[in-house]
């Protein structure tokens, strides 16, 4: 019962909007605090805290994603409903009588609840639970079809911009620069992006969890950030795929 009390809790914290607009604005956040953090002139200990915590805003903003693009595939019937079946952690869901009329009353959908019983924290159990539209195939799909020619955006910064607009167009060219870099670049293989981002999870959770600190440095923060923003954009390719097939159908 108190996952279902939770699920009717938090229904107002959060605007529902497009979850990739969501993950692109949290990032864009984390992009000008790294910017903002790197153009200071703070200790070596201090600048390495923040890299730490960027690392926990990035994984949340991926875990935010999955969970608010996995409501979407149910909601909107992008996938066969039989196909929940098929999830190892929904097997052994079970609800009392008493769950089942709070479920009624506060009307809670099936996709708040799904969501709401899979671990998006863990790596494979995520791969497991998006199997349901042959995620590994797609993403295999998605990485040979592309083409190594990667437009480069544009800036334009002119004097008499503050030094607050001039790091909010630095953060939008950062986030359009990483979304024309994954669509167009062939930086990773299935395989090495899976294990970027197993690994980036582990990482996390011995930061929250443990309370180990890691020397992280420039390059390991842009290697984590491409493999989030790869998983994340082809993921919505691949559900706007599912949604226009389904509109023509």
């Amino acid at each position: 019962m108190k996952k279902l009390i939770k699920i009717v809790e938090r229904r107002n914290l959060k605007e529902r909007t497009e979850p990739l607009k969501v993950f692109e604005d949290r990032m864009k956040d984390s992009m000008a605090l790294e910017g903002a953090i790197l153009a200071k002139k703070l200790s070596e200990k201090l600048i390495n805290e923040a890299k730490n915590q960027m690392i926990v805003v990035m994984v949340s903003c991926y875990e935010a994603y999955l969970r608010d693009i996995f409501k979407i595939i149910i909601d909107e019937e992008l996938v066969p409903l039989d196909r929940l079946f098929k999830i190892k952690q929904l097997k052994d869901l079970r609800f009392t009588l008493k769950e089942v009329e709070f479920i009624r009353k506060k009307g809670i959908k099936i996709s708040e609840i799904v969501c709401n019983y899979i671990t998006f924290q863990n790596f494979e159990q995520m791969k497991q639970a998006f199997s349901i539209i042959d995620i590994e195939k797609e993403f295999s799909r998605k990485i040979r079809s592309k083409s190594n020619i990667m437009p480069p955006p544009e800036m334009e910064i002119k004097k008499s911009f503050s030094k607050k607009e001039i790091e909010e167009i630095a953060s939008e060219w950062a986030n359009e620069f990483f979304k024309q870099f994954v669509k167009n670049k062939k930086t990773f293989n299935l395989k090495q992006l899976y294990s970027s981002l197993n690994f980036l999870l582990q990482v996390r959770h011995l930061i929250v969890h443990e309370n180990i600190k890691f020397k992280i440095d420039q390059d390991e923060i842009l290697h984590f950030t491409s493999a989030i923003y790869e998983f994340v954009i082809i993921l919505n390719d691949i559900v706007q795929e599912l949604k226009k097939k389904s509109v023509e159908s």
